[in-house]
């Protein structure tokens, strides 16, 4: 790796101690890993350069004594916990998107009686998502341009960032949360665009849900998300399995449901559920490039779903879906300007 000589040489040091513990259980001697190691390194120097304060240590947590019993999710589903429920702007959108006789004018009105989700998708149509030639300036011109379920996809996404609050920020901080979350979700997109395989805003809106059994899972069973968190810290364990431990189910389970609940398309339902175990999901694009930037974006430590450590692949898995150390890196060399568009429209949105 090319040491880059405007970042001090103990940064480096600290970047890489940091990148071996996440790889605890990845391989880094295999072909594809290495090289996300690599880029990771790099990555997080700069990151513990210019932004120390996303890389705050985590305060202790004591490992559970007790020992749970495993909880039927689906209970979950039908219990007195209040879960959230889409907003009804996605579901008035999903009305008229449905209703054959609407137009793209019906749509774009309904979308245009949310100020703040109108704002958000005038940005992300004219940031280097897109990258158009002219600015797109009303919200008929997005739909024209992008299309009637292309745009709704986009506002899905966006529409479910408000919903959870009051979550401990030591076991779940939600701006790093959302982070990492758009930044899995551009990264899917890009790989759909450089593979021309699947649907870009389905793969951005699958990533940006990807982890949402998370958050869900601290609502529904706060006692048993905290132990979980304290395994996985304490003992370096993947987050889901730590999960399976306290709960006989994981995070990825518990999305999945959701967004079945929710009347979702099956794709974005198959990408969620499935986000750590691809095999089951081979025949559906989106499911297999958000396994893949998820293990990107969290070797790259952008933002934290509170899942620290990497899955160890089968190289055979990365290169069989093209890719290769190359592709890895002509991926990362693009992403710069989309995740600074993407993170500057977060952070509006969270202000």
């Amino acid at each position: 790796m090319t040491q880059d000589t405007t970042i001090p040489e103990h940064t480096l040091q600290a970047a890489t101690a940091l990148m071996e513990d996440r790889f605890a259980h990845a391989d880094k001697n295999k072909p594809v890993l290495n090289t996300l190691f690599e880029l990771g390194v790099a990555q997080v120097a700069r990151d513990l350069a210019e932004h120390p304060e996303l890389y705050k240590e985590s305060p202790p947590l004591p490992m559970p004594t007790e020992r749970f019993e495993p909880v039927d999710p689906i209970s979950l589903m039908h219990s007195d916990i209040k879960l959230p429920s889409l907003p009804q702007v996605f579901l008035e959108m999903r009305q008229v998107i449905n209703d054959p006789a609407s137009s793209a004018t019906d749509v774009a009105r309904v979308i245009s009686q949310d100020t703040a989700l109108s704002a958000f998708l005038l940005r992300m149509v004219n940031s280097a998502f897109y990258s158009f030639p002219s600015q797109i300036d009303t919200i008929s011109r997005a739909v024209a341009v992008i299309g009637t379920k292309q745009l709704s996809t986009l506002a899905l996404g966006t529409s479910v960032m408000d919903m959870f609050k009051g979550i401990p920020t030591n076991i779940l901080d939600l701006e790093l949360f959302w982070r990492h979350s758009f930044a899995c979700g551009i990264i899917a997109s890009q790989l759909a665009k450089m593979f021309k395989n699947g649907s870009p805003e389905k793969c951005f809106v699958a990533g940006l849900l990807h982890d949402i059994g998370r958050p869900v899972f601290m609502m529904a069973l706060p006692d048993r998300a905290i132990a979980a968190t304290a395994i996985s810290r304490n003992k370096k364990a993947l987050m889901f399995k730590a999960e399976r431990v306290v709960a006989g189910f994981d995070h990825a389970e518990l999305g999945g449901m959701l967004l079945r609940k929710w009347n979702l398309p099956f794709s974005l339902v198959t990408a969620v559920l499935y986000h750590h175990n691809p095999a089951k999901a081979v025949k559906t694009p989106e499911a297999l490039y958000v396994y893949f930037a998820n293990i990107i974006a969290k070797t790259l430590g952008i933002g934290g779903s509170g899942d620290f450590f990497i899955q160890d692949v089968k190289n055979q898995r990365w290169e069989e879906n093209g890719l290769t150390p190359e592709k890895i890196r002509e991926l990362n060399s693009g992403l710069a300007p989309i995740l600074d568009d993407a993170f500057a429209i977060l952070t509006t949105m969270k202000s």
